[in-house]
């Protein structure tokens, strides 16, 4: 199986006409003719999962995150991250990224982390394109529970230890919407949409206050942890439509990169 072929695939479930204009994803290193026999999925490319990769002899990376994002200046081997390149390149390992196309791509990030939740009957949060429907985050609805009880669920599916509240807890939810990622930039869309409570990560201090104004509660669950529910779903799209062709391994022992006290 050529590393083209695969990246067709995946092209298919996230088209690349829904890549945000400011982002940098899709093919990035290698050789799209190179044969694939074993491929590691992951958020990030990291030194841990490339070394992972040459341990386990596979040919391919794929990962939501581009490993390129800005322009590269040069490529030594001083800079963490330009070595990184260099010794994926020196390795003949092909990489591949799906970003903001699978955040907008139907039964991509965002569906992945509200089906994780229990919301059900979802739509986009925002949608970026009309012509498809396409869109940012999922708005639906759970059945109505304490937000107390909600907040165990939400801990439990996306195993997360600790979670940031922002406004009110003492209510019921019924009502709820979600971004995977880095979300700030939807609380009005969340708001105006009338969630009960808005699920994402990366939320900043004076968006918090924005949002408590607007009498919204943020539930930020972290970047990593409202992410990684997408790793298992792009195993199982490619083991459908690879069947014992190629072998698909996601890297699981990542972790965001903090500790909480």
């Amino acid at each position: 199986m050529k590393a083209i072929e695969i990246m067709d695939l995946l092209d298919r479930w996230a088209p690349p006409y829904l890549i945000d204009e400011w982002d940098n994803t899709g093919f990035q290193i290698g050789d799209p003719e190179k044969q694939i026999e074993k491929v590691i999925i992951s958020l990030d490319l990291d030194r841990e999962v490339f070394e992972q990769a040459v341990r386990e002899k596979a040919q391919m990376i794929i990962t939501h995150h581009p490993i390129i994002f800005k322009p590269l200046k040069s490529l030594t081997t001083i800079d963490p991250k330009e070595r990184l390149i260099y010794d994926i390149i020196r390795e003949g390992i092909v990489v591949y990224n799906a970003h903001t196309n699978l955040d907008l791509a139907k039964g991509g990030v965002n569906d992945a982390l509200a089906e994780a939740l229990g919301i059900v009957d979802t739509e986009p949060l925002a949608v970026v394109h009309e012509e498809t429907g396409h869109g940012y985050g999922r708005i639906g609805k759970i059945e109505e529970t304490y937000l107390s009880i909600y907040l165990d669920k939400i801990k439990k599916s996306l195993d997360i230890d600790h979670l940031i509240i922002y406004g009110s807890r003492e209510k019921v939810v019924g009502r709820v919407a979600v971004c995977g990622g880095s979300g700030s930039s939807f609380i009005y869309d969340a708001y105006l949409k009338k969630a009960d409570i808005y699920i994402t990560g990366d939320v900043k201090y004076h968006e918090a206050q924005y949002a408590n104004e607007l009498g919204l509660t943020i539930i930020d669950a972290g970047h990593y942890h409202t992410e990684k529910v997408i790793l298992p779903v792009v195993k199982d799209y490619l083991e459908k439509e690879l069947p014992n062709k190629v072998e698909m391994k996601v890297h699981d022992q990542s972790s965001p990169p903090y500790v909480v006290y």
